[in-house]
């Protein structure tokens, strides 16, 4: 009875450690998964501020207006960006249709 007891225990610590090793490698492939849209995420929202500040200083040239500074377009968000974008890109409009 001692070893059936014994053995009890065992298969029930040998079920809880794989349960275990099966939760930690479930989390490192949720984890991963997680890193990769994060990051993909990441890329695309900063290759769209790259885009938005090259179009600026771009358009910036194009109006014979001081061209910003990179490091002060950075320090704007997105839709900041974009606003600033959509304004030159009206007065560069505007600039031609005269």
């Amino acid at each position: 009875m001692y070893d059936a007891r014994e053995k009890a225990i065992r298969d029930q610590q040998w079920a809880m450690n794989a349960s275990h090793r099966e939760g930690v490698r479930e989390g490192k492939i949720e984890g991963k998964i997680e890193g990769k849209i994060e990051g993909k995420i990441e890329g695309k929202i900063e290759g769209k501020i790259e885009g938005e500040i090259k179009l600026i200083r771009t358009l910036q040239a194009i109006l014979c207006t001081p061209v910003s500074e990179e490091q002060e377009l950075r320090a704007l968000d997105l839709a900041q960006l974009e606003s600033l974008t959509t304004n030159l890109q009206n007065r560069l409009r505007n600039r031609t249709s005269s």
